[in-house]
């Protein structure tokens, strides 16, 4: 069983709807509705929730004019509120507020429902109810337990490398067991799904002043960047158990060459995560292997080298050993990016250049 910060938000926000609900005059019984707008109108960010407010105040005048146009017309008849719904989803598709359809078509089942008294007057009162619970959410949302997005990307992206890390290890090394592998990579292609998500309601994230929404741009771009080469990573080991057999049929040389290179981006990707948390220095090149730098080779130069000396040989299929190489080479590519994105967001904007990455260490 597992409790989020949104579980718990989702709770307050039907607490608060309710409450406010019952400062209401008019019937007690039906309160409850507020909060079932509440639960359904909350989101995963501040802005969703903004936007949502706007657009569930559309979708709920389309839905209560609807329903009283129909009541008006028809009566209460059970067919016409089947039609009523049908009529309100039309519409809602026609304004492209299709993703608002779901509360909008319960305000007019709310408001087609059983009443007593004046139908107009149970109406609004029914109306102001679910729009209670659609602010209700929004003001919980924005003021309690506001999404750590830098965090949570950060401490994932983390995590997930340092997962994928281990299994390079292990392959080159020939001490996997390929389905346990496979179990995992899937396991980590969720993982990053739902990071990517995750990065998604950061991006629609806005700033409230000029200043700040040109560092949010620069971060976004970062954190983008930090993402991609996650993913790149994941596509290395993904190849890299696909074709498991090919690599462990490689020569000496070029399986010892790999090991260099994936050290070395591996060393590279860990220093640049450090150095976002500002827990290294950011402002220094990247340090070389004494020990390694005399024996390292260019990779596709020996590969290249390697076919060339032995066009007839039959132990790995060169077509599955160079997709495996470019993996490698998009993954050295983003994370070269990543460095002088890093180190230019660090250099040359100081004075607000601040991440907000704040002690944690779970998954989304």
């Amino acid at each position: 069983m597992k409790f989020g910060a949104r579980i718990f938000k989702t709770g307050i926000a039907i607490v608060l709807a309710i409450f406010l609900a019952n400062l209401l005059p008019g019937p007690t019984l039906i309160t409850s509705i507020a909060g079932v707008a509440a639960m359904v109108a909350m989101q995963p960010s501040v802005y969703r929730s903004f936007k949502t407010i706007v657009e569930q105040f559309q979708g709920n005048v389309i839905g209560a004019i609807t329903a009283v146009t129909i009541f008006s017309i028809f009566g209460n008849n059970v067919v016409f509120i089947g039609l009523t719904a049908v009529i309100i989803i039309s519409i809602l598709y026609k304004f492209n507020l299709q993703h608002v359809s779901n509360l909008a078509v319960v305000t007019a089942l709310i408001i087609l429902g059983h009443h007593e008294g004046d139908f107009y007057i149970s109406a609004i009162y029914r109306f102001l109810l679910v729009m209670i619970g659609v602010l209700s959410a929004f003001i919980v949302n924005f003021t309690f337990l506001p999404p750590k997005f830098e965090t949570k990307m950060y401490y994932n992206s983390l995590n997930i490398s340092t997962d994928i890390f281990k299994w390079f290890r292990l392959v080159l090394n020939g001490t996997t067991e390929f389905h346990y592998v496979k179990q995992d990579l899937e396991t980590i292609r969720t993982r990053i799904v739902k990071l990517e998500q995750f990065y998604l309601y950061y991006k629609e994230e806005r700033a409230y002043t000029k200043k700040q929404a040109f560092s949010q741009m620069r971060k976004k771009i970062l954190f983008k960047e930090i993402i991609a080469a996650t993913r790149r990573a994941y596509e290395v080991l993904r190849k890299m158990n696909r074709y498991e057999n090919d690599i462990h049929n490689l020569n000496d040389d070029l399986k010892v060459q790999m090991k260099f290179e994936l050290d070395e981006l591996m060393a590279q990707h860990e220093q640049i995560l450090v150095r976002i948390s500002q827990k290294a220095k950011h402002d220094i090149d990247q340090v070389p292997d004494y020990l390694v730098e005399p024996y390292k080779e260019d990779l596709m130069k020996i590969f290249i080298k390697d076919i060339t000396n032995n066009p007839n040989q039959e132990d790995y299929y060169i077509e599955n050993v160079m997709q495996v190489l470019s993996a490698m080479l998009d993954y050295k590519a983003t994370i070269l990016h990543l460095d002088k994105l890093s180190s230019s967001y660090f250099k040359y904007h100081p004075e607000d250049s601040d991440i907000q990455i704040e002690d944690e260490d779970f998954d989304l």
